[in-house]
């Protein structure tokens, strides 16, 4: 792989395009043709780029162009062609076919996607092509969201992924998780998992509060910068139904009839209200005759919206004093001692996410660090394996997993007592991740 000193975005106006612009310029120094649709729009990616890293230094190495008048051009002086367009194969094969015509040998072609095939979309190159072919997910926005799974398929050359691997770690400040061409790859599959088995429960529990009891339930204690269904309306219902449809479509595992979407998510994305771009989804910020604001929740039942509760659930706010305390073992044995509906549904939730997330290790990551890596990085969680510590090693994890009735990963079975199960050295500590 040679020196990466200019590259071309395709899909440089979208939010993920000009913030990957932006990376690669401010950190890469790179010179970035930034195309979209027309012109117009790849200088609206400009201002964009610019806009997310609060700096004008950038704007000399940024050039706007078009697909029509300027991709081949761009592309036959690339280093790196990183492409963002829509996530569809209808769309992006095309585009690849136009890519692989003008690449010169050598250089990287990438994609940003949640779960596409990269092995089909290596496809349209020839077999220089496909050694050099990548899916480069880098999670939104890319300034504050370091994540990057370096996503890799047969025809890759390991030499390749190494030096590309360290360019996105060393240059860009990437945290670099290696996954295989798998669908939704690590990060998505843990956390669409968690999210979407969270909207199920949500529906079992509507007459108990449903949305908002379940994200009371999982709020900051349990390791999460942001609840889970409140996550699911921040990224947006129609996202989400696009990432679980082809998880559900695609896997085979012991969690697959969790990737089924509620139904009521489905009558919400039929009406329009996708979550806060839209203004409402399962959440929506209102005003109060008074002025002041509130939060309102999806009644699934009554289909409508009524103020959010305040919870009293007296195990939660003693799990929060000892986390403030710096005490996570004794926050998590307050869960494991709790009695009620409350506290079953929050030991099953913890058991489920370490359970999960370490059977992907052989599939889909080489090793437990992968996906406490992705979780971290990507999705503000408490690592998985940082759970079993705080639960009290090994041993007391598979206890809950067991009770729980769900599968103990292998890599959990064979784990030493007595030995730190968290290992990770270059993530942030697992415990400033734990918002009380």
């Amino acid at each position: 792989m040679r020196e990466i000193k200019t590259v071309t975005v395709l899909g440089a106006n979208g939010t993920m395009g000009a913030g990957s612009a932006a990376i690669v310029a401010a950190f890469g120094k790179a010179k970035v043709h930034m195309l979209a649709r027309d012109v117009n729009k790849a200088k609206e990616g400009i201002e964009k780029a610019i806009s997310s890293i609060k700096t004008d230094t950038i704007r000399p190495r940024l050039i706007p162009g078009s697909y029509d008048q300027d991709l081949e051009k761009a592309v036959s002086e690339s280093d790196w062609v990183f492409e963002l367009v829509a996530e569809s194969y209808e769309v992006k094969e095309p585009i690849n076919k136009r890519i692989a015509k003008a690449r010169k040998p050598g250089t990287i072609v990438s994609t940003v996607s949640s779960g596409l095939s990269i092995a089909r979309l290596a496809e349209a190159f020839d077999e220089d092509g496909k050694k050099h072919y990548y899916g480069t997910h880098f999670f939104n926005p890319p300034y504050k969201m370091i994540l990057c799974e370096l996503v890799t398929h047969a025809g890759n050359d390991k030499k390749v992924t190494k030096k590309l691997g360290e360019y996105l770690d060393k240059t860009l400040g990437r945290a670099v998780v290696y996954t295989n061409d798998t669908p939704a790859f690590a990060g998505n599959r843990i956390g669409f998992q968690l999210i979407n088995e969270a909207a199920i429960k949500a529906e079992e529990y509507s007459d108990k509060g449903g949305i908002a009891l379940i994200d009371a339930i999982m709020s900051g204690y349990t390791g999460r910068a942001m609840a889970p269904l409140d996550t699911a309306d921040f990224v947006g219902l129609d996202v989400h139904k696009a990432i679980v449809d082809n998880l559900y479509e695609m896997t085979k595992d012991a969690a697959h009839s969790t990737f089924k979407l509620p139904g009521y998510f489905q009558k919400l994305i039929d009406k329009g209200d996708l979550g806060r771009k839209s203004g409402q989804g399962l959440y929506k910020m209102t005003k109060t005759p008074d002025g002041k604001k509130e939060k309102l929740y999806y009644d699934i039942k009554g289909d409508l919206y009524v103020p959010v509760p305040k919870f009293d659930i007296p195990f939660i706010k003693e799990a929060n004093r000892r986390i403030g305390e710096a005490d996570y073992i004794g926050a998590m044995n307050i869960v494991k001692e709790a009695k009620g509906l409350e506290a079953d549904i929050a030991r099953y939730f913890i058991a489920r996410y370490v359970s999960y997330s370490l059977s992907l290790v052989g599939e889909v990551v080489e090793s437990k660090e992968m996906t406490d890596l992705a979780m971290g990085t990507g999705f503000n969680w408490a690592p998985a394996s940082a759970f079993v510590d705080f639960l009290g090693g090994p041993k007391e994890a598979i206890s809950l997993i067991t009770k729980a009735k769900l599968p103990v990963p292998e890599v959990l079975a064979k784990a030493k007592a007595g030995k730190p199960f968290y290992q990770l050295k270059d993530v942030l500590d697992a415990r400033s991740l734990f918002k009380g």
